[in-house]
């Protein structure tokens, strides 16, 4: 269990067996890299043991404001300030934390297990419980490996899967496999396990403040958040795209750090995936030491096996395979990265929002003349899917309507499951999750509906999910400033409207870097990472996806017509229609099963061999 994570920290091993407790680590080394840091850590009376993967970035300040004079330190590591801080303030330590974690603490005298996740979901954690032994790890292969662990496929999960891009609210595609939601704790005592949820983001706009004050507070916010997350032992360098949020970060970055290092990956497919011109002139503008690469094809369908790999979870973040190269390249020089993860979530950067909002607009005129006349008008006009996607988007209500930021369209679905699978689903509607989560904020404005929905969902399940495994995958460790959670509440004080503003995203966040991102960077419309898979699936891909996909074993799972995925392939790479949103899931779905499901008889996930890097400059 512990080793088949060495990805995750190849600098140490560690074991600790207590009775009926046993605990592993991996260790990649940033705070005090010395062997005294070794986990897992001890109290000096050992009656505290801690495994602890992630960072506690005030750690310096927790030291010093609650834990000196009253415990003798032997590191200088935050794992062993977590470590006493919980030894003196138990369970609610989790309350004085900032940073990204996922640790368990071993009380010997009371005989408790203690684990936390931080409050975002930044660090991974999977628990399950099977045949009276209770199993965690920071990955699910890692829980495969064990005797006990047996699996169950849950068709809601995959449902789910299917229609969001990543597992919602189901435990995983795992019916027996959970994970601990981000800002929880889970206690073990005696058989019993009770999970706690300890901090969630509270949308209470302050329409006293104005868009400039908002503006500066955000950016003190950002500015002290970079400063914590730049506390390392070893080298630390940002992850450039050229877009708003990565400039921003390493603006502020360069002002404190000699000769920033940044790092950024394009496609040799077009302008249209490929922002690495803008990225060389944020870093000629900021002086740093830049390395770029191109990935092209042949590389990304190589690496495909192994994204499966180490992805654990399934999700559609076809951006994740650039992520591994990039995060692999910039290994050779440093241990740490900065990323703007989580900006588009805080302060509305998604283009998606715009038009959900013109759509809600749209929906007050009544439905009859929308429905015979508008609908029809704009239909015959401007003919396209996309507006033929949006008229009927305009007839469901928010939450059948967004479901994610790819908004993928329901009806591709339509004749797709076979009778068997849509029979093991007993009737579920794989959107009634999202209920519960909008009425979450049920008197909020639409905006902050879809924002809370996407910290909620899209962030931990998908967009956080893909940034660790990847950078993990490349032994880096990953820190996102934007998710400093002083700064998550903060943003939820700031009006919709100074968020979304005429059109125009992230309004507030541009406004507070009006001085600092050139110009031509803030008027930028969003890029994101676009892969040009559509392209793909009519070359390589296509190749690899019929070999798979048509092949007796995708078949014998029964969960789609057959002969449905074989004319969405045909159709596709003869170039007739445009399958590849659909097509791209259920790919990635069948190369999990062989790798997680098919090779479990094994007591171990698949071997898959090593990428090669050929391709990839």
């Amino acid at each position: 269990m512990r080793d088949v994570l060495n990805h995750r920290g190849p600098d140490d091993a560690g074991s600790y067996i207590d009775g009926p407790i046993g605990l592993g680590a991996r260790r990649l080394s940033i705070l005090d890299v010395t062997s005294a840091s070794h986990q897992p850590m001890k109290t000096n009376d050992a009656s505290l043991v801690i495994v602890f993967n992630g960072e506690i970035y005030n750690y310096v300040e927790l030291r010093r404001d609650h834990l000196a004079g009253r415990y003798q330190f032997s590191t200088r590591s935050d794992t062993e300030v977590l470590l006493n801080l919980y030894d003196r303030f138990g369970e609610d330590c989790v309350e004085f934390l900032n940073g990204m974690f996922a640790f368990a603490i071993w009380d010997r005298n009371q005989r408790k297990l203690f684990l936390a996740r931080d409050r975002l979901g930044v660090k991974p954690l999977y628990y399950t419980v099977q045949k009276e032994t209770f199993i965690f790890s920071s990955e699910i292969k890692s829980l495969l490996q064990h005797p006990k662990v047996s699996t169950e496929i849950s068709p809601t999960a995959l449902d789910q899967f299917l229609t969001y891009g990543y597992v919602l609210t189901a435990p995983t595609l795992f019916s027996n496999i959970h994970h601990l939601p981000a800002g929880h704790t889970l206690t073990w005592q005696r058989g019993h396990i009770a999970v706690r949820r300890y901090w969630d983001v509270k949308f209470e706009p302050r329409e006293d403040i104005s868009v400039q004050e908002h503006g500066e507070r955000v950016l003190d916010l950002l500015k002290d958040s970079i400063r914590l997350r730049l506390r390392s032992d070893v080298p630390a360098g940002v992850l450039l795209s050229g877009g708003i949020d990565s400039t921003t970060v390493t603006a502020l970055v360069s002002r404190t750090t000699a000769r920033t290092k940044t790092f950024s990956i394009g496609f040799d497919a077009g302008k249209e995936y490929n922002e690495l011109d803008y990225a060389r002139r944020v870093a000629e503008k900021f002086g740093t030491e830049h390395h770029d690469m191109i990935l092209d094809t042949r590389a990304f369908v190589g690496f495909f096996p192994r994204f499966i790999y180490h992805m654990d979870e399934p999700v559609t973040e076809a951006s994740g395979i650039p992520l591994f190269f990039i995060s692999d390249l910039a290994s050779r020089y440093v241990k740490v990265l900065l990323s703007g993860e989580g900006a588009d979530e805080l302060f509305a950067g998604y283009p998606i929002y715009f038009y959900m909002t013109l759509i809600e607009r749209y929906r007050r005129i009544p439905a009859v003349i929308r429905n015979r006349m508008l609908n029809p008008l704009l239909e015959r006009f401007w003919p396209s899917a996309k507006i033929g996607k949006y008229t009927y988007l305009s007839g469901l209500p928010l939450e059948r309507r967004y479901l994610n930021v790819d908004l993928f369209d329901l009806r591709r679905r339509d004749g797709l499951y076979s009778p068997t699978f849509r029979e093991s689903l007993g009737g579920v509607d794989s959107v009634e999750p999202l209920k519960d989560i909008y009425r979450k904020n049920a008197s909020s404005d639409v905006l902050t509906k879809m924002l809370y929905h996407d910290m909620k969902g899209w962030l931990p399940n998908d967009i956080l999910l893909k940034a660790d495994r990847m950078s993990m995958a490349a032994s880096i460790e990953l820190r996102v400033p934007f998710l400093d959670y002083r700064l998550v509440e903060y943003a939820a004080t700031i009006p919709s409207r100074y968020k979304l503003r005429f059109g125009q995203t992230k309004y507030v966040l541009r406004r507070a870097t009006a001085g600092i991102v050139p110009k031509e960077i803030l008027r930028r419309p969003k890029m994101g990472f676009p892969v040009p898979l559509a392209a793909m699936f009519r070359g390589e891909l296509g190749s690899y996806a019929q070999a798979l996909l048509l092949d007796r074993r995708a078949e014998e799972r029964n969960y789609f017509e057959p002969g449905v995925i074989r004319r969405l392939l045909n159709e596709h790479i003869t170039g007739r229609a445009d399958h590849h949103l659909l097509l791209w899931p259920l790919l990635i779905l069948e190369e999990w099963h062989r790798q997680f499901v098919d090779s479990l008889a094994t007591r171990r996930v698949a071997e898959i061999p090593r990428y090669s890097a050929a391709a990839a400059h």
